[in-house]
């Protein structure tokens, strides 16, 4: 879509439809939190689940977060079959900023406020990340 693979402009103007989509799928999404930072621990890294589910059978996973304060790259990954690329035809590199732009949007703030509420003094705020994002590959 657009004028080639880098055309961020044209994630502004996604058919409304997907976007309605969108918003429904992240707003029914639940973060479930696998590992939580404490300082002076040796495994010092945020390790975080967004899945789609009722949480007690079959859960989709939409997002996986690793993270580390201690590192300048977070890593996020994205199933992409729930974005539904197939039928919204963005490149890769839209994509990654697509989907990196709706965890940022919908997950960052919510996840940072987890962990000030925990008073955890750690170097770790994502609002101020910069996320390696790929897509889910064994999904």
């Amino acid at each position: 879509m657009g004028k080639g693979e880098f055309d961020i402009e044209v994630l502004d103007n996604l058919p409304s439809k997907y976007m309605e989509y969108i918003d429904k799928l992240m707003n029914s999404a639940r973060i479930e939190y696998l590992n939580i930072p404490y300082q002076d621990s040796m495994d010092a890294y945020l390790h975080v689940q967004i899945l789609i589910g009722d949480g007690k059978s079959k859960n989709t996973l939409l997002f996986a977060l690793q993270a580390d304060g201690s590192q300048s790259i977070q890593h996020l990954f994205y199933n992409s079959h729930l974005f539904m690329f197939n039928m919204i035809p963005l490149s890769m590199p839209q994509q990654i900023v697509f989907t990196k732009n709706m965890f940022v949007k919908y997950f960052v703030d919510e996840i940072d406020d987890y962990l000030e509420k925990r008073n955890l003094d750690i170097a770790l705020i994502l609002k101020d990340a910069h996320f390696e994002t790929r897509a889910i590959l064994s999904y």
